[in-house]
């Protein structure tokens, strides 16, 4: 198998020399900058950006991405999870591309929704890129590895339709971990990485990869597990509602810990949604569930197990303001008292 060497995230905020800015493009909220387009192009590398939801049916548009720039949005499903944002409005883009130039971009918290013909979401035209706890809405909204050869790509906690590349080009030193995806996780033969800890619902196919920990919990009947044994990977501690499979090349052995033929039912809190969990709560696992515990070193398998477990809504990695109280008038002798509760979201 081919020496991967595992990609260390720091979620890095800001710089000595960095500045912030804030966009909402709500014509009766005062904020930097009204388009997403102003504040990237005002903004200098290394800059974050605020992106607010502004409880209008809008969106932030198609945007492209030509500097490093740290992206950060209210998160998503806002209304369904508890203590998440006192303003539950969320940001939304139709597409988000990445450019060479944009290397070390970080981007958490938006709700991307193309909407459109043909195929969008965020694509990776770069190397040193860590997308993060964003919610792709329609199944036009993809994880794309674009028209270049990158690495060090990092895709976490996200709740998304599918994660693929483009064919002919490789994305190597990738890491996918804790994701819920609604269809297929694939790289290609020129790619490479590790696939831990994602709930996905139909297949995994990659070469050259560690694939482990994950759960797969509706398969096609011709690739009930679409792993790729063919091309050196290290497949282990994975539950398989079906059969492990390896395609049409000669399987290598699989590695240790993998279960097939699970029922999802008895996996999940909420696998049929009858009890009322939210959108995303409901793929914690059943504690007397087969997953619990079920992964390497005893980790629990799925999105909410390993060292980054899934966040609920997407709340990005800093504080949040979760309640605001704001009485409508003041006085000269009281002025306006303002009651507000934070939380600290790792």
């Amino acid at each position: 198998m081919k020496t991967l060497t595992i990609l260390i995230l720091s979620l890095c905020w800001l710089g000595a020399d960095a500045a912030s800015w804030r966009v909402n493009n709500n014509p009766a909220i005062q904020a930097d900058f009204a388009t997403f387009e102003e504040a990237h192009d005002a903004a200098s590398p290394g800059d974050t950006i605020y992106v607010e939801g502004n409880g209008l049916d809008n969106h932030y548009g198609l945007v492209t991405i030509s500097k490093k720039l740290i992206v950060i949005g209210p998160g998503y499903f806002l209304n369904e999870n508890d203590s998440t944002q006192a303003n539950t409005a969320y940001a939304r883009f139709r597409s988000i591309t990445i450019n060479p130039g944009a290397e070390g971009t970080e981007i958490y918290g938006l709700q991307i929704f193309y909407n459109g013909a043909g195929f969008q979401g965020i694509i990776i035209n770069a190397s040193n890129v860590i997308i993060a706890r964003n919610y792709f809405q329609g199944d036009r909204d993809r994880i794309v590895f674009g028209a270049y050869n990158i690495n060090n790509i990092a895709i976490l906690q996200n709740f998304a339709y599918d994660i693929r590349g483009t064919a002919g080009f490789g994305a190597n030193n990738v890491l996918i971990a804790n994701n819920f995806i609604i269809t297929t996780i694939y790289l290609n033969e020129l790619s490479s990485g590790t696939i831990i800890n994602n709930v996905v619902k139909t297949s995994i196919t990659a070469s050259y990869s560690q694939i482990k920990n994950n759960i797969v919990y509706q398969n096609t009947n011709t690739y009930p597990f679409g792993f790729d044994y063919g091309t050196e990977n290290y497949v282990a501690y994975n539950l398989v509602n079906g059969v492990l499979h390896g395609g049409s090349n000669p399987p290598d052995p699989p590695g240790p810990g993998n279960i097939a033929n699970v029922n999802p039912d008895g996996v999940f809190t909420d696998y049929n949604g009858s009890l009322g969990y939210s959108t995303d709560g409901k793929w914690q696992l059943n504690p007397e569930g087969i997953a619990v515990g079920a992964g390497e070193s005893g980790v629990d398998c799925g999105m909410y197990g390993g060292p980054s477990p899934y966040i609920l809504s997407g709340l990005a990695p800093i504080p949040h303001i979760y309640e605001a109280i704001v009485p409508i008038s003041g006085s000269t002798v009281t002025g306006l008292p303002v009651t507000i509760k934070v939380k600290t979201q790792n």
